[in-house]
């Protein structure tokens, strides 16, 4: 089962001023190794250079995914520990009864 976050991009790639977006991503939760709070995002958020629609009481978290031989990372909208559960809550379990 895919589990939706938000996902932070960055659109100016090659330019000093940097603009941002959101955009809806599914996440396999079974691909995902790593969960890490992004810092930086959180810094930019509160200075109002990203997203218009974010509070600045928004946190941050950093997915690393399995790719076999390497991984992507993506930025998400939502605290590690928030994020985590909701990849957690998510997972299928085996009932032994």
């Amino acid at each position: 089962m895919l589990v939706r976050f938000t996902e932070i991009c960055n659109n100016g790639v090659t330019s000093t001023q940097q603009t941002y977006t959101l955009r809806e991503v599914l996440v396999n939760p079974e691909h995902v190794i790593m969960i890490r709070e992004e810092t930086r995002m959180q810094r930019l958020n509160e200075q109002g250079l990203l997203h218009e629609e974010l509070d600045v009481n928004h946190r941050f978290s950093k997915l690393t995914m399995n790719r076999g031989q390497t991984g992507t990372e993506i930025v998400v909208v939502g605290a590690p520990g928030i994020i985590e559960n909701t990849l957690n809550n998510n997972s299928k379990q085996l009932l032994k009864g």
